[in-house]
């Protein structure tokens, strides 16, 4: 669970989606019993209890003072045909899925009666916040991260949910959707010129994404350059820099690869970068926890002093190109 919050924090730091803290006076989260807080969402929707239409959301369940989760704990909605709710992978888990606009009692029963309720609602998203970048290079992967979205009040009605963008590109062929998860899309790009990336709400067809794009030849690629963030072991985020660098032992730094192309930098995706390490091998290793690693680049922990060669093959350019880290004692 640790390394899991580790890396949370890592990738909320890197995306800067909060910008201080959040105070809640009358947490809406927590459940009518006082029993249980249901948390998860991005920064501005961690209070929220509204889900945009079309998209799912899984919920932890925090326990409130002395209270536990019952063994028997499952998970129901007063109206599953507005918002179905369904137990996650693990005990303390829920995932809520808002099929129509409308309100939903979610209810947590134990011994055949409601342990704790919270009502939610639903609504069509009007505005959504997003990551992209402006250029990638033919054939290669292209992501659009959703970071957070908007209810018909703009940013004052945050709302919960993911994966419900319907996603296209003009020309129709530009680009082609490789997958949708997390608040993550990732798309294939075609052959090079102008498109543009598409998003839009699937229940009144609203255009929430209209995102332009330049697919820059692979043959035009030039010096690769490599570039790394840095969470110290206190959860220190520091200023990307680039390769050669010097990182202390107990970081965790997540390395994303660059390429010339004439007077641009194109982004390379993780997806599209396979690395390796070499030297003292047992200073630094790839950091995994189970879940999808972020679609930037590769995480790395830096395990124990000592000089390696991060390595980058990548097969869409034909090219490989070696960086120089030195891991130092920790601070």
């Amino acid at each position: 669970m640790a390394s899991k919050l580790r890396i949370a924090a890592m990738a909320l730091l890197i995306a800067q989606a909060c910008v201080g803290p959040e105070i809640v006076i009358g947490d809406p989260r927590i459940g009518e019993e006082g029993r249980v807080k249901f948390t998860g969402g991005g920064c501005a929707s961690s209070s929220s209890t509204t889900l945009a239409v079309g998209s799912t959301q899984p919920l932890t369940l925090e326990p409130q003072g002395d209270a536990t989760l019952p063994g028997d704990l499952s998970v129901d909605s007063t109206a599953p045909t507005v918002i179905a709710a369904r137990g996650g992978s693990t005990t303390d888990e829920v995932v809520l899925e808002a099929q129509r606009a409308g309100d939903a009692v979610i209810e947590l029963r134990s011994g055949g009666t409601v342990w704790d309720q919270l009502a939610f609602r639903a609504e069509p998203a009007a505005s959504v916040d997003y990551d992209a970048a402006d250029t990638v290079f033919a054939g290669g992967t292209v992501f659009l991260k959703v970071t957070e979205v908007h209810g018909a009040c703009g940013e004052d009605c945050p709302l919960l949910g993911e994966g419900f963008v319907r996603w296209s590109a003009e020309p129709a062929a530009g680009l082609v959707l490789q997958r949708d998860l997390g608040g993550v899309a990732s798309f294939t790009a075609s052959a090079a010129g102008n498109v543009h990336l598409l998003g839009q709400e699937p229940s009144a067809g609203a255009l929430l994404v209209d995102h332009p794009l330049e697919v820059v030849p692979a043959a035009d690629a030039g010096a690769l350059q490599a570039w790394i963030i840095v969470m110290l072991p206190d959860e220190t985020v520091l200023d990307a820099q680039p390769l050669p660098a010097d990182v202390p032992a107990g970081s965790l730094f997540l390395v994303e690869l660059r390429a010339t192309a004439g007077a641009r930098v194109v982004p390379l995706a993780g997806a599209d970068v396979t690395w390796t390490v070499e030297g003292d091998v047992g200073a630094v290793e790839e950091y995994t926890t189970g879940d999808p690693p972020p679609p930037e680049g590769s995480l790395f922990s830096a395990v124990a002093a000592g000089a390696v060669t991060l390595v980058a093959d990548v097969p869409l350019l034909g090219r490989t190109a070696r960086f120089p880290l030195t891991v130092t004692a920790a601070l």
